[in-house]
Order: C-alpha cells, then sequence, then structure tokens
C-alpha cells in the first residue's frame, strides 16, 4: 500500500537533508579516503560523527558506543535495547548500526520489524534515503541503491542486499534473496497501549518473534536485535527479556537496560549527559507526572489501583485548620540520609471526627537538608492559633538525623518540636494496605488547592503504584500510615473536640 503523498514529499525532502548534509572533497587523495574508511570500520563514534552529521547533533552517549560495538563483535547477537524515550534507539538500531555492518561486509540482508506494516515502512525509509543520498557513505563504499522502494516494503541494492518490511506477526517465511537470507532483524517498540493490557495478544507475538521471525533468520550467523521502553510489566519487550513476574531473564539474551539517569534518580546525572542536561530532564519528568516519567525513562512500568483505586482519591475543600481535632506531619526521610536516591516523604494530615484530610504533601528524591528546610518552612507558615505535631521515626530522629535537625535549628533560631515514633511497625504492606479502607469509604479528602502542587501529585502517584512487589518508591504512603495511626491513635486518647493554641516559634523545648 502506498503512502499519502504527503509522507512521500516529507521523505523527498528528508533525502535533500542527507544529500545536502554529506557533501565531501572530491579531490581528496585516496590514501587520506582509505585511512578514513579503516577508522570508520572499526571506530563506530567516528563512523557516526563522519556519515551522519545531519543525526549527530550532540555527540554519542557511551552506552551508543558501548552496545553497538557489542552488537557487532558478536555475529550471533540476540538482544534488547531497553532505553529511555529521546535515547535514539531507533536511529542507530534501524540506521546507523546496519549501515555499519554492511560498511564492513557483515551484512546480508535486513528486516524491518513495526506495530503494522505503515510503521515497518515508514521505519525502513529513513535507512533507504541514507543508502540512496548520503553521498559520503556512496563516496567511500560505492553506490548502494538498485531497486525497490521503502513505500512496499522492501529494495534490493547493487550487491543484493535485500531490505524488508514487515508489519507485527505477518508471515516472514521465505523472505530470502536468491541464496542469501537476512542476517540482520531488528523490531522498533512493538508495545503500544492498546496490547499490553491483552496477554494473549502479547504472547501470542512473542511466539511469533522467536518462533516464525527468528526462525527466518541465517542460522549459521544472524543479529536479532529489539529496541523499545518498558511500558507495562508485562509488555511484549519484557516477556522477550524475560524478567515478567520476577522471573529470570532470558538465557543467552543480552539486555542493555539504559535509564535517563545514571543512577536512575530523577535528580541524577543524565546517562546521555552530552545532550541532556538535569535541569531539562527534571522539568520533562515533572510535566508528565510521577508514572508517566517513570515509565517513559526509567523502564517502571506501574499497574495503577492494586490496593488503592483512583476513583477513591477525592479532591475537595478542607474544614479551616482551626477546627480540627487534630494536625499530624509525618517524616519518612528513607534510609540513606545523605543521597538523593530515595525520596523523602512529609505528609501532613488532619482529622476532624471520621474524616481525614489531607492538607500538605513534601515528596521529592532530594537531600536530608532540602525536606528539613522544608519542614521549619511549614511550621513558620501555620497560623499562631494552629498545633500541628511532628513526628518522626525515633531510630532516624536519634541516630542519623539529629545533626541535620540541629544545623537548621541554630540557623532558625529555634528548634523544631518533632517527637520521635518508638512504635514497633508491623510489615509495610500490610500496614499500609490495612489504611485503604479509609479511601474505599470516602474518608479521606485531599485539599483541592494542593491539586497542583507537585510534591502532592508524586505522592497521590505512589499511593495509586503501591503494590507488592513493585519497584516504585512508597515513602508517601508510607508516612501517611505514620501520620493516620497518630491521628486514630490520638483519637482514642481523648475525645476532645479540638487541639488548638498558640504557638511559639522561637521554643526552645528540643526534639
Amino acid at each position: 500500500m502506498r503512502p499519502q503523498p504527503q509522507k512521500y514529499n516529507e521523505w523527498k525532502e528528508w533525502c535533500r537533508v542527507v544529500q545536502a548534509a554529506t557533501s565531501f572533497n572530491l579531490k581528496e587523495p585516496e590514501d587520506v579516503k582509505a585511512k578514513r574508511i579503516k577508522r570508520a570500520i572499526n571506530d563506530y563514534e567516528y563512523f557516526v560523527n563522519y556519515y551522519f552529521p545531519h543525526y549527530a547533533t550532540d555527540p554519542c552517549a557511551d552506552f551508543h558506543i558501548r552496545e553497538a560495538n557489542a552488537l557487532k563483535n558478536d555475529p550471533n547477537f540476540f538482544g534488547v535495547w531497553e532505553w529511555p524515550r529521546e535515547h535514539a534507539k531507533s536511529v542507530h538500531a534501524d540506521v546507523i548500526c546496519p549501515m555499519w555492518l554492511k560498511a564492513d561486509g557483515e551484512l546480508s540482508g535486513m528486516v524491518m520489524i513495526g506495530k503494522n506494516n505503515d510503521d515497518a515502512c515508514d521505519l525502513l525509509s529513513d535507512i533507504q534515503a541514507e543508502l540512496q543520498f548520503n553521498q559520503r557513505y556512496i563516496n567511500d563504499f560505492g553506490l548502494q541503491f538498485k531497486t525497490g522502494s521503502w513505500e512496499d516494503g522492501n529494495f534490493i541494492n547493487n550487491d543484493g542486499v535485500e531490505f524488508i518490511a514487515l508489519g507485527r506477526g505477518q508471515s516472514p517465511r521465505g523472505i530470502r534473496n536468491r541464496e542469501k537470507r537476512p542476517n540482520y532483524c531488528v523490531w522498533d517498540d512493538l508495545d503500544d497501549d492498546e496490547i499490553v493490557n491483552n496477554l494473549d495478544r502479547v504472547e501470542r507475538v512473542v511466539d511469533w518473534l522467536l518462533g516464525s521471525l527468528y526462525g527466518a533468520m541465517d542460522i549459521r550467523q544472524s543479529r536479532f536485535l529489539g529496541v523499545g521502553n518498558r511500558i507495562h510489566p508485562k509488555s511484549i519487550l519484557a516477556h522477550v527479556v524475560g524478567d515478567v513476574e520476577n522471573k529470570p531473564k532470558r538465557k543467552g539474551l543480552h539486555h542493555s537496560k539504559v535509564m535517563a539517569t545514571e543512577d536512575g534518580t530523577f535528580t541524577g546525572k543524565p546517562s546521555w549527559w552530552q545532550k541532556f542536561t538535569s535541569e531539562q530532564l527534571q522539568l520533562r519528568f515533572e510535566r508528565m507526572g510521577y508514572f508517566m516519567a517513570l515509565r517513559e525513562y526509567f523502564h517502571k512500568a506501574v499497574v495503577k489501583g492494586k490496593v488503592f483505586k483512583a476513583e477513591w482519591i477525592h479532591w475537595g475543600r478542607v474544614p479551616a485548620m482551626q477546627s480540627m481535632d487534630d494536625i499530624i506531619a509525618y517524616f519518612d526521610p528513607s534510609y540513606k540520609a545523605k543521597t538523593t536516591n530515595d525520596y523523602k516523604a512529609i505528609k501532613v494530615w488532619g482529622k476532624k471526627g471520621i474524616q481525614l484530610y489531607c492538607l500538605d504533601s513534601f515528596c521529592k528524591q532530594t537531600s536530608i537538608t532540602e525536606a528539613i528546610k522544608w519542614l521549619f518552612d511549614f511550621h513558620e507558615s501555620l497560623p499562631d492559633d494552629v498545633i500541628c505535631e511532628y513526628w518522626m521515626e525515633e531510630v532516624f530522629l536519634q541516630d542519623m538525623f539529629f545533626e541535620d535537625f540541629e544545623n537548621e535549628a541554630k540557623l532558625r533560631g529555634y528548634y523544631l518540636p518533632i517527637r520521635g515514633d518508638t512504635r514497633k511497625k508491623p510489615d509495610k504492606f500490610a500496614r499500609i494496605q490495612a489504611i485503604s479502607p479509609l479511601w474505599e469509604r470516602g474518608l479521606v479528602t485531599y485539599d483541592i488547592k494542593q491539586k497542583k502542587n507537585y510534591h502532592m501529585l508524586t505522592a497521590v502517584d505512589q499511593t495509586l503504584g503501591f503494590q507488592k512487589g513493585a519497584s516504585i518508591h512508597d515513602d508517601a504512603p508510607d508516612a501517611d500510615e505514620g501520620a493516620i495511626w497518630k491521628l486514630q491513635k490520638n483519637s482514642h486518647i481523648s475525645e476532645n473536640p479540638g487541639k488548638t493554641g498558640k504557638r511559639n516559634r522561637k521554643s526552645k523545648k528540643g526534639y
């Protein structure tokens, strides 16, 4: 099926870009050319920079170079590149790597797999543009394109190397050009939001990939590569890797798992630091939201609502703080006091009668210092006639973070009246699951004024994603449980209707 004229015209325009970007010196000495070719075949970064200046607007990432070499050095490569969005997995897997293999005589045919035939043809169009119009590549490695078109899903080069496009599930049986079977296959982003929710369809595609498709490749020497990011715990990619539901990875699979940051946190050094800054990534994460950022950039796809359902999250107006029976701020600092790896969560809850109100939140991968500053700022923002109790697990308060609180107290001129929670807590999952009926029965309201607060939204996302064995953080729901337990405990101790009084910001009562 021929594409729409607009799509073809866009491709022709891209071909003009490729041709213009790859001009070369016609009077170049042959020995200079020979040295360049020799270096290019052995140096992937050099190959990218010289032959693809229209793509290489930023230097290659370290993982681009590492994984391209791993692919080239193994003639029977079988693997998956699980890389984040905007990290050039398609450019390298679909275009540059096969052309690098071809330059070294390592390519006898290529199969491009997309979600459907149209997508596969679109992906194939990029490599045809290079083979037909990249002047530098043609100058060094000879005329390439012979006949056919990406529009029809296949074309052949002068040397008999055929390029074929197939959609997900299309029959690959018998694909060859005379005696040549393809020896390079790449399947690119086969998952979509629809198929990942149908396990039967996912398993059928996986069977097709590893059976009919892989079986159609040259058994003596072939490279089989999948690229994508994990948009669901039971996606096609996850099943091919094999680590579904804590099962081991598939034997013999080369698995390259790259996250947007080197340490896997929202605030860490970018993995592609040659292109992105930490600030650029953090802005993207904040705008996408916690769940989408985890999915698209950290391969942590979470099915929402296994314990806490989305329809239980109620945003509404909350009573005045002065009318609350109790207000508690509970601080879950995580175990790594001096790093930004874990989330620091502070949840502020109020109780009036049997109703519970989530009033404010701090939830961020950051240092303990920033979290403590937020806690002091919150304390200072309270009206003079409102009392808030501050709690934190005793082990953290006494052994790990005393100095951090002490330093901030010296700057502020007073100690924050925070107390250590000495409760011997049972299993975390059981504790948090036990409070979920409060949401289900409509007893929990989130302050609607906080609906655009990034910290509050991150905390809500952690609550919705909370489930047994989940890989996402659960510091916010853990802080919720701590605060709610204290509120409920206070209700048993006293039936007094209110708890208000003049607050002294300069109190020296200690912790």
